[in-house]
């Protein structure tokens, strides 16, 4: 087993400098790296991107409703295993279109398998989601994020029907596959990271939020333990497949459940996360211990491995209770919103739920890992009722939470039920299953033969009680389908409403686009310059001016992009107004210019030759209701705005004669000598006088003196008492 210490040294080092990077940057690399990134997402995939829609939230839309269709599967899965542990001659009537149920491992293996895929889709969902808030921007491709999303279920679907095909030969070559597999997997996940860190870079100098911490580790680990899985099945490093498989199974799920739960509470709260600590705590330990879940067994491990394996293990229940504690201290601050909401409801009871599960995992794993294995049925139990319970209520928040906000509509359904029948459902049947097991190893180990009979009692009520797990995730589907096809429209985030009640504001620059994308609202209270107090609202600490408090704007540098800048110039020189301009440019006469139909414009113009990530960055910065086109109010309120800031003049275009234009001079030379003498006679007011004018007046006088009008209200009475 030293390949398990080489492949964790790696991973350690591979952490450490992806957090560093992350953190600095790469320097004069960004643009180029980022660049190429948007190649690979919007280009390398052909023609199969076009197919998706760029609109926001599509990305995490998709991975969501792709998760509901695999939950449902799971979960109808899940109930026919619990039946089947109490008739498993049940469903023998459908043997003629070929079903067989053998000894229940082919059915767990499907369930397993379809609540994981569940899990991750649901989650990465709603972790976007939490990605995109914090950083203010919407994914850097949203149409590769969906494309991805359906490629992931294709290949969870052919790997399970090679499964049922006895295609996986491993003893022939099934090492070869397998590899083939993960390698597979590894370039979908990597596109994902891809994604996710080109949209961090869209946050600017803002601190990177707990969510994006999850999103990005908990991606970066699973690309790692697809290649590792890889590797080590062609080499046959077991250490190495082992360490990947804690990685895969343990580390990723609980990532994205942690950051769905830190996301969904503070925001129905209206509270920030109640200790950095404990936040910092369950996401640094997490990726530094063994999750008491899944745990396999270490055959082949000497007992130095073991024992460090074992103390990996105890420390990896710290995370747990660290993140469960953080928060069910968040749902104090504003428990009855919580208890309003299903997905906040969702979310708290998996928090308080997670400790039980982990440390029945911890006991149960431990045996299976480091022991005898006697109580390995105990701990298939604890790990499944573990992803269908935990799992599932925290999917159940990023579906009652997150979905209506990425998709701009209200919940619509009986989601409250659901979230409290999977909670009943849930609890009841892992404790009734928990009772089977032990009593069944306790009926074994006295040598009773029929256990079967014996047990059938806690079979039986444990299948009805799983039946309430079964609905909840059903009425959770039609809740998400309801909500697409029939839910009102609700504001954006960006709306009046938010549900962060006041923000800190220190030194830095932002935008007021920034400040919406982070949750604020037009009601929310922004303190100014008290940083180091603490704030009874919001999540996040906000990098803006102290200077906000004056109401000139026009003390603050207002930068545009130099492209945009260029073209407002080119139409006021040429006297061409921007519907002229969007007439041409709107080839099909759509309404509205694409990507492609605004670089050919400016190319031709000779305004500029742009690549197709700057252009889309153009179309960002105009396209108000970000459906990746620009309409002609959303062109001429961007060129609006650049000529009214920076002055520029509109020329219409016309024809003179050259006497016209004589006398236009001469009457312009009339009016400038008439002002000069105006000018020589205007007394300069007192300092007193200057004092009492608001700055709009002292701009004026300013101005008529010649001088510069730029400046705060005393340097422009310094200047003009000097003058």
């Amino acid at each position: 087993m030293s390949e398990a210490f080489t492949t964790a040294a790696i991973l350690l080092a591979t952490l450490l400098l992806f957090t560093h990077y992350i953190q600095k940057g790469f320097g004069g690399m960004s643009n180029p790296l980022r660049q190429f990134g948007m190649f690979l997402l919007t280009k390398a995939a052909g023609p199969a991107t076009d197919m998706f829609q760029e609109r926001e939230g599509c990305g995490a839309k998709t991975w969501m409703q792709t998760g509901v269709f695999w939950l449902v599967l799971a979960g109808i899965g899940g109930f026919l295993s619990a039946w089947h542990n109490y008739d498993p001659s049940a469903l023998d009537s459908l043997s003629n279109v070929g079903w067989g149920y053998d000894d229940g491992s082919a059915l767990a293996y499907f369930n397993e398998v379809a609540m994981t895929t569940a899990l991750f889709a649901i989650l990465l969902g709603g972790t976007f989601v939490a990605h995109t808030r914090t950083t203010g921007s919407r994914l850097a491709s949203e149409a590769n994020a969906s494309m991805i999303a359906l490629a992931w279920t294709a290949q969870v679907l052919v790997g399970l029907v090679l499964c049922v095909l006895d295609h996986w030969d491993y003893v022939t070559y099934g090492a070869t596959q397998m590899a083939l597999y993960g390698l597979i997997s590894a370039m979908l996940v990597l596109s994902l990271l891809v994604n996710s860190l080109i949209t961090l870079g869209n946050r600017g100098n803002s601190p990177i939020s707990v969510p994006s911490w999850f999103l990005l580790l908990g991606l970066l680990t699973l690309l790692f333990s697809k290649f590792a899985t890889a590797f080590g099945e062609i080499l046959d490093w077991t250490g190495t497949v082992w360490v990947a498989d804690i990685m895969m199974s343990g580390w990723v799920p609980l990532a994205l459940m942690f950051a769905v739960g830190y996301h969904v509470l503070s925001h129905v709260t209206g509270q920030p996360i109640w200790s950095g600590s404990l936040t910092k705590a369950s996401m640094f330990l997490l990726f530094a211990t063994v999750p008491p879940f899944f745990l396999s067994e270490s055959t082949h491990a000497d007992s130095f491995t073991q024992s460090i394996g074992a103390i990996l293990v105890t420390i990896g229940l710290l995370p747990v209770f660290a993140a469960s504690a953080n928060m069910i201290a968040t749902i104090r601050g504003n428990a009855s919103a919580v208890v309003d909401s299903p997905g906040a409801t969702a979310a708290a009871g998996a928090a308080i739920l997670l400790p039980i599960f982990a440390l029945l995992g911890y006991f149960t794993g431990l045996n299976v890992m480091v022991g005898d294995g006697s109580m390995a049925n105990v701990a298939d139990t604890v790990n499944m009722s573990y992803l269908y319970v935990i799992g599932g209520l925290f999917a159940l928040a990023a579906l009652f939470h997150s979905y209506p906000l990425v998709a701009g509509k209200k919940l619509t359904g009986s989601a409250g039920t659901a979230s409290w029948l999977v909670i009943g459902g849930g609890l009841l049947s892992t404790v009734l299953f928990l009772m089977g097991d032990w009593s069944e190893n306790a009926l074994v180990e006295a040598g009773v033969e029929d256990t079967a009979t014996s047990l059938s009692g806690f079979a039986l009520t444990a299948a009805f009680a799983f039946y309430g797990v079964v609905i909840g995730f059903i009425i959770a589907s039609n809740s998400v389908v309801k909500t697409l096809l029939s839910g009102s429209l609700q504001p954006s985030a960006s709306g009046s409403q938010s549900d962060i009640s006041a923000y800190n504001l220190v030194e830095g620059t932002t935008s007021i686009r920034a400040l919406f994308g982070r949750g604020v609202g037009i009601d929310t209270t922004l303190i100014i310059g008290e940083s180091e107090e603490e704030v009874t609202g919001g999540s996040t600490v906000i990098e803006v001016s102290s200077d906000l408090h004056n109401d000139e704007v026009d003390e603050f540098p207002v930068s545009f992009d130099e492209d945009l800048v260029t073209l407002t110039k080119w139409l006021c020189g040429r006297g061409t107004t921007t519907a002229q301009f969007f007439e041409w440019a709107d080839v099909d006469n759509s309404g509205e210019m694409d990507m492609f139909e605004f670089a050919n414009a400016l190319r031709v113009a000779d305004i500029a030759d742009l690549p197709p990530w700057d252009v889309e960055t153009l179309v960002k910065v105009m396209d108000i209701n970000s459906d990746g086109r620009i309409n002609l109010p959303e062109l001429d309120i961007a060129l609006l705005n650049i000529r009214n800031t920076l002055g520029i003049k509109f020329t219409p275009f016309e024809v003179e004669s050259e006497d016209e234009e004589e006398e236009e001079e001469s009457v312009e030379e009339s009016e400038e000598s008439e002002e000069s003498e105006e000018e020589e006679t205007v007394d300069a007011p007192s300092e007193s006088e200057l004092k009492k004018m608001k700055k709009a007046e002292l701009v004026d006088v300013a101005k008529s003196m010649g001088l510069s009008h730029t400046g705060t209200k005393a340097d422009l009475v310094e200047r003009i008492t000097q003058a």
